[in-house]
């Protein structure tokens, strides 16, 4: 549905996009994520016609779109801000744009009915904006964005502004309806609950370029870089370097656990420095003093989050974070003993 070919962005002498290549399928939840300032919401501006690139394509459905004005593309944004007209009620901020194309009035009352049904916002059609809860504005801006029938909806972070609790549920009603309506969605958010909990695909965006495009659980559970694994989820980490090879496979070593890992060869070098990385969850207190593969590490701190406990040990220079579902009592400095599986190590090259 969309396809950016070595798109590039400049501000001035500052290149913001650095050649990106991308293809987002019909029908798709695509998230763009990464930190502040890498790019993520200039490529969807060049999407919308909003920016223009400075060298590359832009496509949308096939038909080249990148010298075309935002209002000649079938795309719609929906911004952080939400942008409601705040003199208009509800109902005639969503027919707004259907007004400007011209529709006929009939069909104009059959979308707006069935949207606002949709949103499940039938009470509240004349109701202004500034009387509604920020969940119920984000609703009504989606509603805009949607009644028009784009082939594409882009969402710049456009729950940024609303609570925890209210962003959580907001997830799931954005992911429902992009089901139901089977609009491609590209969705911008440097949150990455955000990106796990509702994207089809992923594309990790740092300094300008993709570093990794996949599924939430590859990019979860096999990042490619070390930039991917410490941007998604948490990351304990451990120096390692390649010993020796054998049959299509490096022997590396972890000092700090004093381990040698198997591993597929990724055309490493004799002695080059890798990463070795355990999430939190793959890491549990041993059960008793048999157990193999376990290390030790000395109490720091804990915090408390709910319905589990992380907890902080010294490993050498390494604070190692883990998870425990029981009440424990520890004072500082005590060794706590550490089970992991080797099968469980994501091993990436330091750089």
């Amino acid at each position: 549905m969309v396809k950016l070919e070595n798109v590039t962005k400049n501000f001035d002498e500052k290149k913001i996009i650095k050649g990106i290549d991308l293809e987002i399928y019909e029908g798709e939840f695509l998230t763009l994520l990464g930190p502040s300032g890498c790019g993520k919401t200039t490529v969807l501006r060049t999407i919308s016609g909003l920016e223009a690139v400075t060298t590359g394509k832009v496509y949308l459905d096939g038909i080249d779109v990148t010298n075309l004005a935002p209002q000649k593309r079938d795309v719609n944004t929906i911004f952080q801000n939400f942008a409601l007209f705040n003199t208009m009620s509800v109902q005639k901020n969503i027919e707004f744009g259907l007004k400007m194309k011209k529709i006929s009035p009939e069909e104009i009352k059959k979308r707006t009915d069935d949207i606002l049904k949709m949103i499940q916002m039938q009470d509240y059609r004349d109701a202004k904006p500034n009387q509604l809860s920020g969940g119920q504005q984000q609703r009504v801006a989606l509603a805009r964005g949607l009644v028009n029938k784009p082939k594409v909806l882009l969402l710049d972070e456009p729950l940024s502004s609303l609570d925890l609790k209210l962003r959580k549920r907001m997830e799931i009603e954005l992911k429902e309806i992009q089901k139901k309506t089977e609009i491609t969605f590209i969705y911008v958010t440097h949150d990455q609950d955000e990106a796990l909990s509702m994207s089809d695909r992923i594309a990790i965006i740092n300094n300008g370029v993709i570093e990794q495009i996949g599924s939430p659980k590859e990019i979860y559970n096999y990042p490619k870089t070390l930039f991917v694994a410490d941007f998604i989820g948490e990351s304990n980490k451990f120096k390692a370097n390649v010993q020796s090879f054998k049959k299509g496979s490096a022997l590396i070593k972890i000092p700090d656990l004093d381990i040698t890992l198997s591993i597929p060869d990724d055309n490493y070098k004799m002695d080059e420095s890798l990463i070795a990385i355990l999430r939190p969850e793959q890491i549990s207190i041993a059960s008793s003093t048999k157990q193999t593969n376990t290390f030790k590490v000395k109490y720091k701190e804990h915090i408390y989050n709910g319905n589990y406990t992380k907890i902080l040990g010294k490993l050498n220079k390494n604070v190692i974070s883990f998870i425990t579902y029981d009440d424990i009592e520890l004072s500082k400095n005590t060794e706590i003993k550490l089970k992991y599986d080797p099968n469980d190590f994501i091993i990436v090259r330091s750089k």
